[in-house]
């Protein structure tokens, strides 16, 4: 075989390769069910302002959401980030769950309607965002950067969720 032969069978491959991927990726962004596996979302209202601050969240005068961002495509890292962080809610702040004061939500920016939290939060990778609302309205929210410093220590990153929370908690009181 010569070497035009060669060349012209690695490229023919690669780009069938090519094509292969891309259909594969956009199948994988199509979910068969696009609420699966996740919380419902809260009832929003938006108002003309897009920003996250005006948004406008049904529930509890005072509450904490406590998101986790994904999209469709999830390694085992990105379980962990969410396994940890949900048990870290469900951990140490049991009784703020249950009376709502503290939300938990698992989003996937993926689906179309959840696509804005990606512009609202800024977020470039799978994060956790905590919410801060009264009176309906969100007054402030803060990504926990850290996760993915973190996920390879579970005792370190429960710790740094649940105090990040608390401290949350403590500006929402004061």
């Amino acid at each position: 075989m010569n070497i035009k032969k060669i060349l012209t069978a690695i490229l023919l491959t690669f780009a069938i390769g090519s094509i292969v991927y891309m259909i594969a990726r956009e199948n994988a962004n199509k979910p068969t069910d696009p609420g699966a596996g996740d919380n419902p979302p809260a009832p929003v209202v938006q108002t003309e302002d897009p920003s996250p601050s005006a948004v406008q969240i049904a529930g509890p005068a005072r509450q904490l959401i406590v998101y986790y961002f994904h999209g469709n495509m999830r390694c085992q890292t990105c379980h962990k980030l969410e396994s940890y962080a949900k048990e870290a809610i469900e951990t140490c702040f049991a009784e703020d769950l249950a009376s709502e004061q503290i939300q938990w939500r698992t989003v996937n920016v993926d689906i179309p309607e959840n696509e804005h939290f990606v512009t609202d939060y800024q977020l470039v990778t799978k994060s956790v965002v905590l919410s801060q609302i009264a009176d309906g309205k969100e007054i402030k929210w803060k990504n926990l950067d850290r996760i993915w410093n973190l996920v390879s220590d579970k005792s370190k990153y429960i710790e740094y969720i649940c105090d990040s929370v608390q401290t949350s908690l403590e500006e929402d009181h004061s």
